[in-house]
């Protein structure tokens, strides 16, 4: 079989010469969502080589959009966030592909907002990871200071043992994890990169746009969970339970926990959820499918879900500055842990 090339994989997403990444994006998902065999209910042998034409098309020209010319910039142009608590480095691929390996590199660095059109999401989360990295080691070498001056050469060792211990990196990776997330939603407006990453399928009376998405549930063993997935039935409304940083847990109408919801693309999470606890957005899950294997061990049971999402009209507003306060917080219950390490 040749190789797909560029023009042939425009025509299969039908795309135009003024089309951005965020609109290939779209359209791709506009694309998937209409022909995947979840999506279109069947598995012939004409949906599956439909989307396996999607996807390669797809492939291609994110590969093309990274290796093709590009335009010079001498700023970047990316709206800012001046209340953010840090600034953090934009990364950008370089202009060639590596087989399995996609190198990068730091364009700029200051407080802006994450574009899906321009930044990949995969970049951002390695942005915010650095990030979170560099306000842990700045907290670090502050009581790396303050050991010194009061206790001198012993707190030197003190410290530097405490941190060649194998539990302290467990613990540092808690409190990263923490920032992580409180950072990430200082450079996300939720709604209007919602609005770049996918289509809406319909608006309701009031102009609503509203979301389609697929999810899935899944669940191994004999477990009760198991068993609350393997029963769920077609059509069949779930809800949301709780949520637990970037995770969305679920409940049928019983109030038996399904466990965690998985959505189509990571870049959803960080959309959804917070316009979610923010009450800027409702949601309504139905059961599409469930499959149920007990003819090996472990028995696994797995239910793709409609994901329906519908965003208030007040929800395209400012960042969670909120997250400032306690990305500050964070940081100082850092310190606080540091020193009760090193001083016991």
């Amino acid at each position: 079989m040749s190789k797909m090339t560029p023009e042939q994989a425009k025509r299969i997403l039908n795309i135009s010469e003024d089309d951005d990444k965020a609109e290939i994006r779209k359209k791709y998902h506009r694309l998937m969502s209409a022909h995947h065999p979840d999506a279109a209910g069947s598995d012939a042998p004409e949906h599956v080589r439909r989307a396996q034409e999607i996807n390669a098309a797809y492939s291609v020209l994110k590969k093309e959009v990274r290796t093709g010319p590009k335009k010079k910039k001498e700023v970047w142009q990316g709206e800012v966030n001046a209340k953010a608590f840090c600034d953090r480095n934009i990364y950008l691929y370089y202009s060639m592909d590596i087989a399995e390996e996609h190198l990068y590199y730091q364009e700029t660095r200051g407080k802006y907002m994450w574009n899906p059109g321009e930044e990949e999401f995969e970049l951002f989360l390695a942005s915010i990871r650095h990030a979170s990295g560099e306000l842990l080691e700045q907290t670090e070498e502050s009581v790396f200071r303050e050991m010194i001056s009061r206790h001198g050469v012993s707190g030197q060792k003190r410290f530097l043992s405490w941190k060649e211990e194998p539990s302290f990196e467990g613990e540092k990776f808690q409190f990263q994890a923490r920032l992580f997330w409180n950072l990430s939603m200082q450079f996300i407006r939720p709604a209007a990169a919602l609005q770049k990453l996918a289509e809406p399928v319909s608006r309701d009376g009031q102009g609503r746009a509203v979301y389609r998405f697929r999810g899935f549930l899944g669940a191994a063993g004999r477990s009760r969970r198991f068993q609350a997935v393997a029963d769920l039935e077609e059509g069949e409304v779930i809800y949301p339970e709780a949520f637990e940083g970037n995770k969305i847990r679920v409940r049928n109408g019983g109030r038996n926990s399904l466990g965690y919801l998985s959505l189509e693309e990571d870049a959803l999470y960080f959309c959804v959820i917070p316009l979610l606890k923010r009450r800027l957005a409702q949601v309504k899950m139905t059961v599409k499918e469930v499959k149920v294997n007990r003819k090996t061990r472990p028995f696994k049971a797995k239910a793709q879900v409609d994901f329906y999402f519908r965003v208030e009209k007040e929800a395209d507003i400012d960042t969670d500055n909120g997250s400032i306060l306690e990305t500050a917080d964070i940081l100082r219950e850092y310190e606080a842990f540091l020193k009760r390490i090193t001083e016991s």
